[in-house]
């Protein structure tokens, strides 16, 4: 191998790198987000807008 190919290879497992790092990110927010909103939506008072201010 030349270093024009190593630089290739490089770069390429830096973008996979990168990759899974994003992939990784999105989903565990997606199933951090998912398991809140569930146990919120059951809730009520979630639901129903209360006005707690009277004049």
């Amino acid at each position: 191998m030349d270093a024009k190919d190593d630089k290739l290879l490089a770069l390429v497992g830096l973008l996979t790198a990168c990759l899974i790092t994003i992939i990784v990110m999105f989903t565990l927010t997606w199933i951090s987000d998912m398991r809140l909103t569930s146990e919120e939506a059951t809730l009520p008072e979630k639901c129903i807008k209360v006005d707690t201010h009277v004049s």
